[in-house]
């Protein structure tokens, strides 16, 4: 817990107490997610999600930019097929690297200042990786440790600053803006390389961080965090200027102590009371991540190049000859459809159904699909289209378990266990483009590699408890006594 409180212990029942001035029963026991609630999701908290979620959108631009930049590269000859495989792997072992620091770092010092100082790391290393072929090296090690601070800090930030029933909409505008970012690299590189250069495309492509850095020095944080942290005036201010400005009454009452210490049942990645649901969610992470970047990685390459389908019909490779063409824009931007539609798909099943049922149902669909690539030769359309649908489940399945992991962890101890939750993430991440490089030339061994993967992935979300809006109650109850002991 953090040492800057200005109260006593939080974890005393009715420590906190709101001078709430409605009319009302003060002695209502209140959360933060019933005031939430009471506000609405309307245009401060689009605003506020949307703000936060940019930290998603470069994270989507710089998984792209480093897969085009590394090509297009290759194709100039300026780099070697050595360095080009180095550079990927750098970037993925920065954001290991600084994972474990930038966890304890957010949950002491807060999420905005954390998003802060990852904000400024990428900004200023990403403009200097455009210098030079050789300082790109360097500084891909260091965007990715600041991608470490920044992408689980702002995530988070976005979450907290609603209740669990808006996290549906929460998770469609961050995640739709993760695609978002892939579709605007997409979209500058592939129009501007050849127009202006690789140094000037790297450094148009930073600019969203500006609005990232300006949106988080105005921000004083979420008031679930500033409660923990003893910032209670602070808290209360951010929670009265969300009603003022969606025109709502302050309700009255005192806030409840279990609410501000969190809202799910754990309280870290390696305490034992939920040792077991930290490493069920340490298997899906690292599954669903490593088969999503598998199929976006080297499944439809594997097609196109072995001849599979045909690669003048849905989709083409990266080559020399189209980098900069509208042919292989056009292509690529569909390559994402399957991502939107996977998102809208589990959001959708998770609200009517519930988180495991909805990943269940998405991991088993996904596993079918991409194993009936490999007991049989279909037609390229109807391979392409099974091939999408799986890259759209997995999707869909690893943003359902995000979601799962940000509610059952509580407040204080939260971005440390999400972080540790993304190291797993990104060893799944290095992991897929070794696999789908080392297995190039036998794409039915991929599918079948894939589909064993989504099946087992199964085991760990059977044994998942039941974390969400339906069974909050319960979490609240059983907080209190998990705090204390």
């Amino acid at each position: 817990m953090p040492d800057n409180q200005d109260q006593e212990p939080i974890i005393q029942d009715d420590a906190t107490i709101f001078p709430f001035e409605t009319t009302g029963d003060p002695q209502q026991k209140l959360t933060i997610d019933e005031l939430y609630d009471h506000a609405g999701f309307k245009l401060l908290s689009f605003n506020t999600t949307a703000a936060a979620g940019v930290g998603l959108f470069m994270f989507g631009t710089l998984i792209m930019y480093v897969q085009l930049i590394c090509q297009y590269m290759l194709c100039k000859e300026e780099m070697t097929e050595v360095e080009v495989v180095a550079v990927k792997i750098i970037v993925i072992l920065g954001l290991i690297m600084g994972l474990p620091l930038s966890g304890v770092i957010s949950d002491k010092i807060g999420r905005t200042k954390a998003a802060l100082a990852g904000a400024y790391v990428v900004f200023i290393c990403w403009l200097l990786s455009a210098i030079s072929v050789t300082l790109l090296f360097a500084t891909m090690l260091c965007v990715g440790g600041g991608f470490a601070f920044l992408l689980p800090s702002s995530i988070i930030f976005a979450f907290e600053n609603s209740s669990l029933h808006q996290h549906t909409r929460v998770a469609l505008i961050v995640f739709g803006e993760y695609i978002l970012g892939q579709v605007y690299c997409l979209v500058l590189f592939s129009t501007l390389i050849e127009l202006i250069g690789w140094h000037l495309v790297t450094v148009i492509l930073v600019f969203p961080v500006i609005l990232l850095l300006t949106f988080f020095h105005m921000t004083s944080g979420s008031p679930r965090f500033l409660s923990i942290s003893g910032r209670h005036s602070t808290a209360y201010e951010h929670l009265l200027m969300l009603h003022k400005k969606n025109s709502v009454p302050m309700m009255q009452g005192r806030l409840k102590s279990q609410e501000i210490e969190g809202r799910g049942k754990c309280c870290g990645p390696c305490n034992m009371l939920n040792l077991r649901t930290t490493i069920l969610l340490f298997v899906l992470f690292f599954a669903l991540s490593f088969c999503y970047y598998s199929t976006s990685y080297g499944v439809f390459r594997s097609l196109v190049e072995y001849g599979i389908c045909e690669s003048d019909k849905i989709i083409e490779v990266l080559t020399c000859e189209n980098i900069d063409g509208k042919s292989y824009l056009v292509t690529s931007l569909l390559a994402l459809v399957p991502d939107l539609l996977g998102l809208l798909f589990a959001l959708f099943i998770s609200e009517a159904a519930g988180k495991k049922v909805s990943m269940s149902i998405l991991a088993a669909v996904a596993g079918a699909a991409v194993l009936a690539n490999s007991v049989c030769i279909q037609p390229a359309a109807l391979t392409l289209i099974e091939l999408g649908l799986v890259r759209g489940f997995t999707f869909g399945a690893l943003v359902i378990v995000i979601i799962y992991a940000l509610e059952v962890y509580t407040t204080d101890k939260r971005c440390t266990s999400f972080a540790y939750l993304l190291i797993f993430y990104s060893l799944g991440m290095l992991i897929a483009g070794t696999f789908t490089f080392e297995l190039r030339q036998s794409a039915s061994l991929i599918f079948i590699v894939l589909g064993v993967v989504l099946f087992l992935s199964l085991i760990p979300i059977l044994f998942l408890d039941s974390v969400g809006k339906r069974d909050v109650d319960e979490n609240l109850d059983e907080q209190q006594s998990l705090t204390t002991s």
